[in-house]
């Protein structure tokens, strides 16, 4: 029994070190002292992204300063200037990019058509409809990815659940975002099912968000805001005025509750980041992006009982039991 046990011992420690050499391999067939990654980022809020790609790229055997380069150059707040950045981003020439959020995932597409470039994007909310791969089982060309799931109806059912008087809910987006739009889209009908009054308010840039903050209306129960990202990344503002209004504020991922909102339901930036990571390995080892079937993220329920504490909101233990993560009050 002793000998069995020093066996299998042996042959793992056999296993891990072929999984090493052939991580190593990619570099030597590339005769490449480093792998170069290009990490390009819409929105602040996303850099937690980039934080669990790092991570699952450092469990594939990816250590930055020793066998990896990350070039990253900061995020991007707008969009004005995105194609003209990731042309410079391009002209590189990495290994691979991380495409983080739709428009940016959009612009690299475009932007490395002629390249062709392997590009992992996410979180993207409907890539299909968006435009940025021709089908989830097969998204052909150098680009593949994380969507989201269809999670709209089910935020706004926890809005409700969380605090059932509401009747009209604020939604900021900026239309020049098709992430945002598809959004809006799908929670105009979620509204309507659940009879509830959606108030979709265009904001194209951050001084039009300033005037909305500015000029809040005073008939609504609550702010949700959507997958946008610039919308996404005014949220401790939004959060300001929530708590002063004694309203809830809501958003599609976990860092919405962190950052003051009283509930998130969506996706984890981190997870979806070592959810990146695994198919970026495979890219490096010579799977084409095109055959890698585009991946969904998980959703999660969040929610900061210090914010429900700021807005006299008590939260029944049914619902908090059912909490993937609960922000608790100092």
């Amino acid at each position: 029994m002793r000998v069995n046990w020093l066996l299998l011992i042996m042959r793992m420690v056999v296993v891990s070190s072929l999984l090493l050499i052939s991580t190593e391999a990619v570099w030597a067939e590339g005769k490449k002292d480093n792998v170069v990654i290009a990490a390009v980022i819409y929105g602040k809020h996303n850099v937690t992204t980039l934080d669990g790609f790092k991570e699952g790229m450092k469990e594939k055997g990816y250590i930055e300063g020793k066998n990896t380069i990350y070039l990253f150059h900061g995020t991007f707040q707008n969009l004005e200037n995105l194609d003209a950045d990731i042309a410079k981003v391009v002209s590189e020439n990495p290994d691979l990019i991380f495409a983080s959020t739709t428009p940016v995932a959009l612009a690299v597409k475009k932007a490395t058509s002629n390249h062709k470039i392997p590009v992992v994007f996410g979180p993207v909310n409907d890539p299909m409809s968006a435009g940025v791969v021709a089908e989830q089982r097969h998204p052909g060309d150098n680009i593949t990815g994380v969507m989201l799931t269809d999670s709209i109806a089910k935020q706004l059912e926890w809005a409700i659940r969380i605090a059932p008087r509401i009747k009209k809910i604020l939604l900021p987006y900026n239309p020049n975002d098709k992430s945002s739009v598809i959004s809006v889209e799908k929670a105009r009908e979620a509204a309507e099912l659940f009879k509830l009054t959606l108030d979709a308010r265009q904001v194209s840039n951050h001084k039009e968000i300033d005037i909305l903050l500015a000029e809040f209306p005073d008939d609504v129960g609550a702010i949700f805001l959507p997958r946008d990202g610039m919308v996404m990344s005014r949220v401790e503002d939004f959060a300001k005025v929530a708590n002063q209004k004694k309203i809830i504020l809501s958003g599609t991922r976990l860092e919405m509750a962190e950052r003051g909102a009283l509930f998130g339901f969506g996706f984890n930036g981190f997870m979806v980041g070592k959810q990146m990571a695994r198919m970026a390995d495979q890219i490096l080892r010579g799977r084409k992006p095109g055959d890698l079937p585009v991946e969904t993220a998980e959703d999660y329920l969040s929610i900061n009982l210090k914010t429900a504490n700021t807005l006299g909101i008590t939260i029944s233990e049914h619902i908090l039991r059912q909490a993937h993560t609960i922000i608790r009050a100092e």
